[in-house]
């Protein structure tokens, strides 16, 4: 016969249960586990001592001594990859080593001689071709589609110029593990992406593997992240789940005490963070509106931007993108969540009808990057926007509507794209926007500050750190003290 315990019964009453002789009261979530109690889905979990230790960002609380363990200040950041190999580089145009437009673009698809826009201040864009009337970079286009005017003017833009593989997931360009290990961290949710993968879309890690991100596949994902699941769920009522967390919360403390000593100040601390956590949990479970959901947030126009309600297609993405994404992008921006990786795929597409394929996907990318753009102007956030892709295409004809003809990864451009509401971001040099440089070849050159995914990827992440105004934690967070000399000529931000 086992020992008696108490416990709750299917109305709540606390009940006699048994367990084994030779088990002791489970005290954290792998013996809940092991003792019939489920887990909780997304970051709704027995904070037992080393989950906090883990992952002590998520401990806060109502308890003004329950502060958020990290105090850096640090702009919501969105990678948007373009998966396939995207013609990034037929729609801003790179320049050579002196800053100067190349003598043709004709491989990278932008026409022998194209016509130029200017956005973002003075930066080049492939303009109208010759005898059309509209713009030869459909990414352009997007963005004025759907960013407005004075959005774009509080808008700085910068580009990286570096060879990459085509079609491959080696491409170590993904910053996010920089960003989340700078401070950047959600107080309610983790890092997101729409990928099964650890940087939650196709490419690696630069330098710095970022945690294991929640995968959003829907907008249920990011609303039951922080709601109990399974039997939890739906076997019993929210009262009863309320006492459970109590419940859990008495044991976290008990472990706590457990651990410290009578006089120890970092026992007494490392107590307080798994009470706070799970009073956190507690405040959460009995919540019907945790604030992730824009839909349901009526001082935001995140719902209206993005066209949660609205049926079919709009901007090439589906209902179910729009909701996935633009519920990330909200998170983000509100600082619910942390970094955000965004993959749109289909951009291996040389090969097909440039004006009915290709060009309406480059302006998909564009609008995307426009709806990121207008959220945080309608939210009054900053934002650090990384586009990404995996190689690049080449052209086969001297027209800027000439269609793709194949991978080509040595034309890679990446862009950076800074939004903050007080006025558009300076650069040191209203001309100079580009990092590294192309040849005469059309080819992106392999031997400069920004000439590899990773060097491309740092120089993202430098930049990023400008823009938040903390700079000195570029050494630290790299752990690369021998880039720091290249430092001044990698931040093009003033």
């Amino acid at each position: 016969m086992g020992k008696k315990r108490e416990l709750f019964d299917e109305n709540g009453v606390m009940r006699p249960v048994f367990l084994h002789d030779d088990h002791k009261k489970p005290s954290n979530r792998r013996e809940f586990l092991a003792s019939g109690l489920l887990g909780f889905s997304g970051f709704m979990f027995t904070p037992s001592i080393l989950a906090v230790l883990a992952k002590p960002e998520f401990a806060l609380a109502a308890d003004p001594s329950c502060a958020a363990v990290n105090a850096v200040s640090l702009p919501a950041f969105v990678n948007i990859n373009l998966s396939g190999g995207a013609a990034m580089g037929a729609n801003y145009l790179p320049l050579d080593a002196g800053g100067n437009m190349l003598p043709s673009y004709d491989v990278l698809g932008a026409g022998t001689m194209p016509n130029t826009a200017m956005e973002f201040g003075k930066v080049l864009f492939s303009g109208s071709p010759n005898g059309t009337m509209r713009l030869g970079s459909q990414m352009l286009q997007g963005m004025r589609n759907s960013a407005t005017a004075n959005t774009l003017a509080n808008s700085s833009f910068l580009a990286a110029c570096a060879p990459l593989q085509d079609d491959s997931n080696t491409n170590q360009i993904d910053i996010t593990g920089l960003v989340t290990k700078a401070g950047l961290q959600g107080t309610l949710l983790p890092k997101l992406g729409t990928r099964e993968s650890i940087t939650g879309v196709s490419n690696s890690a630069c330098l710095v593997t970022p945690p294991a991100p929640l995968t959003v596949n829907g907008i249920a994902d990011v609303t039951n992240a922080l709601a109990p699941s399974g039997n939890l769920a739906t076997q019993l009522t929210a009262a009863q789940r309320s006492n459970l967390l109590r419940l859990v919360n008495n044991l976290s403390a008990s472990q706590g005490r457990t651990i410290a000593s009578a006089n120890s100040s970092s026992g007494t601390t490392l107590n307080k963070l798994v009470q706070c956590a799970t009073d956190k949990n507690v405040v959460l479970a009995n919540s019907t509106n945790p604030g992730v959901d824009p839909r349901v947030d009526a001082s935001s126009t995140a719902s209206t931007l993005w066209g949660m309600g609205t049926q079919g297609q709009l901007f090439g993405r589906s209902q179910n993108d729009r909701l996935v994404m633009g519920a990330m992008v909200y998170n983000a921006l509100k600082g619910n969540a942390g970094a955000v990786g965004l993959e749109i795929g289909g951009y291996d597409y040389h090969g097909q009808d440039r004006i009915g394929t290709t060009d309406v996907m480059d302006l998909n990318a564009g609008e995307l990057i426009g709806k990121v753009l207008e959220t945080a102007a309608a939210m009054q956030k900053k934002v650090f926007i990384h586009v990404t892709s995996d190689g690049a295409v080449g052209c086969g004809g001297p027209l800027a509507t000439d269609n793709f003809s194949g991978d080509r990864g040595a034309g890679n451009v990446s862009f950076m794209i800074m939004y903050d509401p007080a006025g558009r971001p300076a650069l040191k040099s209203p001309n100079r926007y580009q990092l590294g440089y192309f040849n005469n070849s059309q080819g992106a050159v392999d031997s400069t500050i920004a000439g590899s995914a990773v060097l491309a990827g740092t120089a993202a992440f430098a930049n990023y750190l400008q823009f938040a105004g903390q700079r000195g934690l570029y050494t630290q967070v790299t752990g690369n003290s021998s880039t720091d000399g290249n430092l001044d000529k990698l931040v093009l931000l003033a």
